[in-house]
């Protein structure tokens, strides 16, 4: 029998409806394939109601693995031109089949600067026109969305949104807003919130044109706030009742903790960090009655003094249930630097320890040491992301498995975080397997069975 390309078999005999509902549960691309299939398949793909157009690990490949030390930027122009057509291809078929159905989600991944702001400009229309609720712009270079300062970002205006001003409240259907390596101004940023009263996340990195942010408002109902790495930001305002969370890396600014009475979980780090470990004991608990879990992001040039965590007692630390610290440091530094922090929380449960260390060859002598005892009471799980066998990281783990008296749980993940998820990651294979044959030691050594995990 000959074949029939419009023949309908198996899954073709399913309604529209349903189709599409399979469609969107599978990556763009894949869903973007099956209009080969036939002519009502071709565009069956456009009415589904997510666009991921995200080109970063290519990208990120094609640039340090591929062309490696003969990268110039001729070729990363090229890069983002292929990108650029091809995202506007994409959006082409979706205006030409989709009509005027929603977005649940768009997202655009690449890192591309603000030359091309005017096609840019044009997939942001697209988006806020077909009512987006979830819109990611993630312009960030490096893969894994590591955030820069960078004036020559894409700059997100109030044009390319066709808002016409703060004073003009119109109602915009987004639940999410996150914005990496892009500049967003005050006014941009504020009209977005006025008009947008059903978000509820909101995520802005790398922004140079970010100065006074204003988080305020009757009926937001924003819970997830986030702001990483804006370099001029001088004060951020919070009137946020409804926030459960808040990020905040970046410069010391003034951030009055007021508002925020249901809060259950704060991140800090960079610049501010150590001005908010000085303050910690002025911070009253009443504005964190709901706190359960504190992230730390620290630095050899940004971290907690042993002064700022043993001076006095700390009762919004003593309610914490968990604590991440996640740790960047070179050589060989200090971990036990920060068990002082660790003892003060003493109703913990879980602790998440990342560590990122910069240079992973041990060229240091000296012995393991060890600090006094200090009985942890409640400490149950504790995992220990990066781990690589150095001194530092080893006597860390030795004062957690000798103070934690009720711990039922370490989990160790011996691995490079920088590199994790990248195409480098295979160049840190020796790297990781020194990390398991020495939590393999600790293992035999404090005969700890099956409560420890090594991934």
């Amino acid at each position: 029998m000959e074949y029939d390309g419009d023949q309908e078999y198996g899954i073709s005999k399913l309604p529209d409806e349903i189709v599409i509902s399979i469609l969107r549960r599978i990556p763009m691309k894949e869903a973007a394939r099956t209009s080969v299939l036939s002519r009502r398949w071709k565009s069956l793909w456009t009415l589904c109601p997510r666009l991921e157009l995200d080109g970063s690990i290519k990208n990120f490949h094609y640039l340090t693995k591929v062309k490696g030390k003969d990268y110039c930027q001729s070729d990363r122009d090229i890069e983002s031109g292929g990108f650029i057509n091809w995202v506007n291809h994409v959006l082409e078929s979706c205006h030409a089949h989709a009509h005027a159905h929603a977005l649940d989600e768009f997202k655009v991944g690449f890192g591309l600067h603000d030359q091309f702001r005017p096609e840019i400009d044009k997939w942001v229309r697209f988006a806020f026109e077909k009512k987006v609720k979830r819109f990611e712009l993630d312009f960030s270079w490096s893969f894994g969305g590591v955030i820069t300062c960078d004036p020559y970002s894409y700059h997100l205006s109030l044009q390319a949104l066709k808002i016409p001003s703060s004073t003009c409240i119109s109602t915009i259907s987004l639940t999410s807003l996150i914005l990496k390596q892009v500049n967003v101004s005050d006014e941009t940023l504020e009209t977005l919130l006025l008009n947008s009263p059903f978000l509820e996340c909101l995520c802005v990195g790398g922004s140079t044109s970010l100065i006074h942010l204003r988080v305020v408002g009757p009926s937001l109902c924003l819970k997830y706030l986030q702001v990483i790495q804006c370099p001029d930001l001088k004060s951020l305002q919070l009137d946020a009742p409804n926030l459960l969370s808040l990020k905040y890396i970046g410069p010391e600014i003034t951030i009055p903790f007021i508002n925020i009475p249901n809060l259950v979980e704060l991140g800090i780090g960079g610049n501010y960090l150590p001005c908010f470990a000085r303050n910690l004991p002025m911070l009253s608990p009443s504005n964190f009655s709901q706190l359960r879990k504190l992230a730390l992001s620290t630095t050899s040039s940004s971290s907690i003094t042993r002064d700022d965590i043993e001076r006095s007692e700390h009762p919004i630390l003593s309610q914490l249930k968990q604590l991440e610290l996640n740790v960047i440091a070179f050589d060989d530094d200090d971990f036990l630097h920060y068990c002082p922090l660790i003892e003060a929380c003493t109703s913990l449960n879980t602790l998440a320890l990342q560590l990122t260390i910069s240079n992973c060859k041990d060229t240091t002598t000296r012995e393991v040491r060890r600090r006094n005892k200090c009985l942890h009471p409640s400490l149950r799980v504790v995992q220990v992301t990066g781990f690589v066998g150095q001194t530092a990281d080893t006597e860390l783990c030795i004062y957690l498995i000798e103070n934690a008296i009720m711990l039922d749980k370490i989990i160790i993940d011996p691995c490079h975080l920088a590199y994790r998820g990248t195409p480098h990651e295979e160049d840190f294979i020796e790297m990781v397997k020194q990390g398991r044959e020495c939590a393999e030691q600790l293992r035999s050594k404090y005969s700890l069975g099956d409560k420890l995990v090594i991934l």
